[in-house]
Order: C-alpha cells, then sequence, then structure tokens
C-alpha cells in the first residue's frame, strides 16, 4: 500500500491547466496529447456511455492510443493497484479520468500509484475532486478510509459546459453545496474568523470562501433551472467555475486540511457507519445535511433557514432519514461519537459537548 503518511508542507494551489468551455470534449484529445500518447482512461459506465463515443473519436484524430477501464466502484487503494497495473501492462503514459467524484478521485489515485500523471475530464460539478491535490479512499465497500494527499498538482482538469449541462441536477446541486459548505465549516465553532488570530494561508483560503458562497447564493437556483432544460448559460457556467476550479483552490491552499470540518467529518461517519444504508447519497448531499449541524454548533442558528429553503429548492434531502439513515438517538449519538473522537473536535469544554449534542440533532 502507498505511503500516506507523509505530509508535504508545500501549497499546490490547483491543476497545471484549467480548461472550461462549451463542446471542449472535441479537444480533449490535443490536452491529453500535451502529456502522453498512450492513456489508461479510467471512467464509470454512466459517464463513458454519455462521453465515450466523442472523446475516442478525438484521441484517435490526436494520435492517442487509450485503453479504457470501465470501473463501477468505490476509490480504494485495491482498485488504484490494479488499475495501475492495467496501465503498465498498457505501457500507459499518462491517466485520464472520466466522470463524476468518484472516478476523479480514483483517476488521481491510480496516476499516484503508477507514478503516472493525471489529466481529469469531470462529466459533473459535483464536487472539487477533479482539481484537488487529494484522493478520499474508502474500502472496497464504501467505507471512508483516509484521505491521500498528494505532493505535486494533477496535470490538467477539462470541463465541458455542455456535458455538465446534460447532466442530471441533482449532481450539480451537491457540488454547489458541498461548495458554499466552505465557508460555513471554516468558522466551526465560531461565528467569526480574523486574521489576526489565523493563519494567512487559511484566512485566504476563507476570504475566497466567502467570496464563493455569495456568488454561488446569487446563481445557485439560475443555474439549476438552466441545467432543468440542459442549457449552458452563463449561470450555469459561473457555478461550474466555482464548484470544481474556485473550491478546488480553498481546499488545495489548506492542504485539505482547514476547509472541511463537522459537516465533512459527519459524511465521513456515513460513509463508514451506514455504508449500506446511505450508500444511494452522493457526498455533497450528505455535507448539506450535515450543515445543519455545523451551522448550529458555530452559533449560526439563524441561518438555517437560508440554506433549508435553497436546499429544498434543489430537490436536496434536508435529514438524516432523507439521507436513508433512521435518526433514532443511537444513530445519532453515534455520529456524535464519531466527530468527538475525530481531529476537528478538541475540546474539554462540557458546555461545548452539550452544543454538539443538540447540533447533532438538527440534523433528525
Amino acid at each position: 500500500m502507498a505511503d500516506t503518511s507523509k505530509l508535504d508542507t508545500a501549497i499546490k494551489f490547483g491543476a497545471g491547466r484549467y480548461r472550461q468551455e462549451r463542446g471542449l470534449i472535441g479537444s480533449c484529445g490535443e490536452e491529453v496529447a500535451r502529456f502522453g500518447t498512450r492513456p489508461l482512461v479510467v471512467t464509470g459506465p454512466n459517464s463513458w456511455a454519455a462521453v465515450g463515443e466523442p472523446l475516442l473519436e478525438d484521441f484517435a484524430a490526436a494520435g492517442l492510443a487509450p485503453k479504457v477501464e470501465v470501473f463501477d466502484g468505490w476509490c480504494s487503494f485495491e482498485a488504484a493497484e490494479d488499475l495501475a497495473k492495467a496501465a503498465r501492462a498498457h505501457g500507459a503514459d499518462e491517466i485520464v479520468g472520466v466522470g463524476g467524484g468518484k472516478i476523479m478521485d480514483l483517476a488521481k489515485a491510480v496516476g499516484e500509484t503508477a507514478g503516472l500523471g493525471t489529466v481529469n475530464i469531470p462529466t459533473s460539478a459535483s464536487s472539487c475532486a477533479p482539481f484537488t491535490c487529494m484522493s478520499v479512499m474508502y474500502t472496497a465497500e464504501g467505507g471512508k478510509k483516509l484521505s491521500w494527499r498528494f505532493d505535486h498538482e494533477i496535470d490538467a482538469c477539462l470541463m465541458d459546459m455542455d456535458v455538465i449541462a446534460a447532466c442530471p441536477i441533482r449532481f450539480n446541486a451537491a457540488g454547489i453545496i458541498d461548495a458554499m459548505a466552505k465557508r460555513i465549516e471554516m468558522l466551526n465553532g465560531k461565528p467569526a474568523l480574523s486574521l489576526d488570530d489565523t493563519p494567512v494561508d487559511v484566512f485566504t483560503a476563507y476570504s475566497v470562501a466567502e467570496y464563493t458562497y455569495r456568488v454561488l447564493k446569487d446563481v445557485a437556483l439560475r443555474a439549476i433551472e438552466d441545467n432543468r432544460r440542459h442549457e449552458a448559460t452563463k449561470a450555469l457556467n459561473d457555478m461550474a467555475f466555482m464548484n470544481v476550479p474556485v473550491t478546488g483552490v480553498i481546499a488545495n491552499t489548506t492542504k485539505s486540511f482547514r476547509q472541511s470540518e463537522l459537516a465533512h467529518v459527519i459524511y465521513d461517519g456515513v460513509r463508514t457507519i451506514f455504508t449500506e444504508e446511505g450508500q444511494d447519497a452522493i457526498h455533497g448531499e450528505v455535507v448539506g445535511v450535515g450543515l445543519f449541524c455545523q451551522l448550529y454548533f458555530n452559533g449560526q442558528q439563524g441561518q438555517e433557514q437560508e440554506l433549508r429553503d435553497l436546499m429544498r429548492a434543489m430537490d436536496m434531502p434536508l435529514t438524516f432519514p432523507d439521507l436513508g439513515i433512521k435518526a433514532t438517538d443511537k444513530n445519532l449519538d453515534a455520529i456524535e461519537e464519531y466527530i468527538v473522537n475525530s481531529r476537528h473536535y478538541n475540546s474539554t469544554d462540557p458546555a461545548d459537548r452539550r452544543r454538539l449534542h443538540e447540533a447533532v440533532h438538527e440534523m433528525a
């Protein structure tokens, strides 16, 4: 298994190249050719059905000799090793990921395992995974294992807005909430941050997170309605830019530490404790439900209704039962214990623990 214990202190801000345009599938071959001519393509079944044919045509026109591996599982060390072996057998000189968040993370993990660069071609704007310098690793069954942080950027991220416009709204809506979460989570128990008592890199990331939140609050519903009509409008373009590269810069600037707190810990807990019950919920949906806990813990209860209204308008789950998990005291207590035993909670004050207990029950 790869060594994930080493933490590189350098900040990697994002992908070496980023393009976001309509019709970009027809130019991906020339972009991949910058890095190699024999790519191993890691993709999911739905994503490949949507873009595989035109992508292969473009790869052929660019003189590439790809091998395609369609994978329908979780981003795990075992999967990364198996696909890295396939890359070596093919004589691959680059990894190309085509799909949603799990495939984006898996492509990066395969590249790291095989010692190759990665080009990511996202088919949704559901998270910043296409852009970040880390992969969330799971067990083969879907339980959260760890976050694998890399000491380099990915080679390129290429987002075709016609593909994003054709994506089911569920995925783009989840990306909106995941992006907006950064401003809320970075406070983690406080109503505000100041530069005087915050490291400058973290405060910079928080300032970008505030900007991201403001933009998405303004364009989210317009973008989702345009997405429903499969129209690649400016609102949808703005949304995708916030969800992927801008939120990716936030994550990369904090080395994927301070940008994700309680709501993401709740996501990890759902994947770990309720692996089967919550398997159909996607990342941003679980994070969105977790944000009600985070807002309460921050002392920002007055902002809960605004978030609830926005998520409801985008047809998103709002409670634990909406995720497929019963909101029993036993289940909520299990999530609370998971938070307390994580690095994201380090208080010994009984008042903080009571506040956390109340916050967790905001998700019922």
